[in-house]
């Protein structure tokens, strides 16, 4: 989701975990024309809405609905009113936390506790409709959702169906590290903002969200984000699964999940009977949209395809580029303190900040932005002059620019050879390689001013938390990391041991 935006003042302000209202399962007192309601247990207790459209005569197949975030399943009574007209039983159900079901508002305790009571439901289905074909339709986080349970549940689904699916995040691959970093940190501040306008290019659906009591308004919390990015690395592990039919619909002007992630989905998945609709000019959620009727009618379409109808073409391949298209990325954000060695009998705080940038595609920019604390020289380098290059998982960086370089009293042969600060060439090269279960970093940095001999500092870096694949062309890596390295100055050289942490993502 391109919103996936943890804010940065939750690390900063370290915002205590805010409280969502946690509400009982509250009863529909006016199901949607042509619907029940009923309540569905899940596994830990929580009562869930459930909600079923029956046809007149006996269902031809069923059609399972699992609606997304700030989503429910009544807003899906017109799509099941076409599916129940064309001869199909519908059944959906609030997920926990959303509509009239039980639970924290869009805060479950576990994230893949959704994907669980889904599984479940469908098991129900199962068992009320024994025979049918059973299709599972899922939009947004929710078809995410489907798709996890449909890589559960493969051998008894039909089909899977998922519109504007939340299978990849149109933002740098750094952001996944920092989300998860947050989410540590504050679980319960408030990281997940999706703007009702930005669900449809009709400006009524935006303020029908706006005035609907059972849509949750406010940021849902950042642990929410963490659960979302986790079943996205979840989901492309297990896509193998996928071996039913599956037909993925988004549109162009998506501004909360990445369209990419619907082309990949169809190139990745095992099945030979795989269908992208791709609309252009269409927002997120494609069945409100104005022109949703469109997009209901090629779901049917493909639904009566699979139930013994006509057989329909194939949609013209959309090769354009799509929001969440690999940028190239090659991100690391790392900060450790630790100690410098002067002599066999002392030591000194030494600390390094680091920021290295780059789009090598597989050759591009590179920059960087340098901190570092040493005993006897402090410098802060900023170098966006610079080139990277990137092959298969390994990138290497060389940058140049200038530096704010601070060398104390006396650290020349005599004091007057100190002063308070000078401006100063900087240079320097990185090397990213991910080493399965670790990340290795190397560093040099140099920074030389005229009024004395240059300062040169390097090093190897390991974390010991490796990299993920959260979706198939984004990385990214968060944990502790070691550092072992030199400084030299004046003719002398130290070594130094560093403790920190590293951000690293790469697309």
């Amino acid at each position: 989701m391109r919103a996936l935006v943890v804010r940065p003042f939750a690390l900063l302000a370290l915002v205590a975990c805010a409280s969502t209202p946690n509400l009982p399962l509250r009863p529909d007192p006016q199901p949607p024309a042509g619907s029940t309601t009923d309540v569905f247990t899940a596994r830990d207790g929580t009562q869930l809405l459930t909600r079923h459209w029956a046809p007149t005569d006996a269902p031809k197949a069923v059609v399972v609905i699992m609606h997304g975030l700030k989503d429910y399943s009544g807003r899906y009574a017109e799509l099941a009113g076409e599916l129940v007209a064309d001869g199909y039983g519908v059944y959906a159900f609030d997920l926990r936390g959303h509509g009239r079901s039980a639970g924290p508002r869009v805060a479950p305790d576990h994230w893949f506790d959704y994907v669980d009571d889904l599984d479940r439901f469908l098991t129900l289905v199962e068992q009320r409709e024994p025979g049918k074909p059973i299709f599972l339709f899922g939009h947004s986080m929710g078809g995410l959702i489907a798709g996890l349970a449909a890589e559960r549940h493969r051998p008894q689904l039909a089909g899977l169906i998922l519109s504007g699916p939340a299978l990849a995040i149109d933002a740098p691959p750094l952001l996944v590290a920092g989300t998860r970093l947050f989410g540590g940190l504050a679980p319960g501040s408030p990281g997940l903002k999706l703007p009702n306008g930005d669900f449809s290019s009709d400006p009524k659906a935006g303020a029908a969200m706006d005035a609907d009591p059972l849509v949750s308004q406010g940021a849902a919390p950042t642990s929410t984000a963490v659960g979302l990015i986790d079943g996205m690395r979840a989901f492309w592990a297990g896509v193998d699964g996928l071996t039913m039919p599956v037909l993925a619909l988004h549109g162009t002007a998506d501004k909360l999940t990445a369209p990419t992630g619907s082309r990949l989905l169809v190139e990745r998945a095992p099945t030979h009977d795989k269908t992208l609709h791709i609309y252009p000019g269409f927002f997120h959620d494609l069945v409100h949209e104005p022109r949703g009727a469109e997009v209901r009618r090629d779901l049917l379409a493909w639904l009566d395809a699979h139930n013994g109808g006509a057989a329909i073409a194939a949609p013209a391949v959309f090769t354009g580029h799509l929001d969440g298209d690999p940028r190239g990325w090659t991100q690391a954000v790392s900060i450790a303190v630790g100690l410098e060695g002067q002599n066999s009998n002392a030591t000194a705080f030494a600390g390094r900040f680091a920021v290295d940038l780059a789009r090598p595609e597989p050759i591009g920019w590179s920059g960087s932005l340098t901190l570092r604390q040493f005993d006897r020289y402090r410098s802060v380098a900023l170098r966006p002059l610079g080139a990277a290059l990137r092959l298969d998982s390994t990138a290497v960086g060389v940058s140049a620019g200038v530096s704010i370089l601070d060398r104390e009293n006396g650290g020349g042969p005599t004091p007057q050879d100190g002063f308070a600060a000078a401006v100063a060439f900087a240079a320097g090269a990185w090397l990213e390689q991910p080493l399965g279960p670790v990340h290795a970093s190397l560093f040099l940095d140099l920074d030389k001013a005229r009024s004395h001999a240059a300062f040169l500092e390097g090093g190897l870096a390991l974390r010991l938390i490796g990299d993920a694949s959260y979706w198939p062309h984004a990385r990214a890596g968060l944990g502790p990391f070691i550092a072992i390295g030199a400084s030299s100055a004046d003719g002398v050289t130290t070594p130094f041991a560093l403790l920190g942490v590293q951000l690293y993502g790469a697309d």
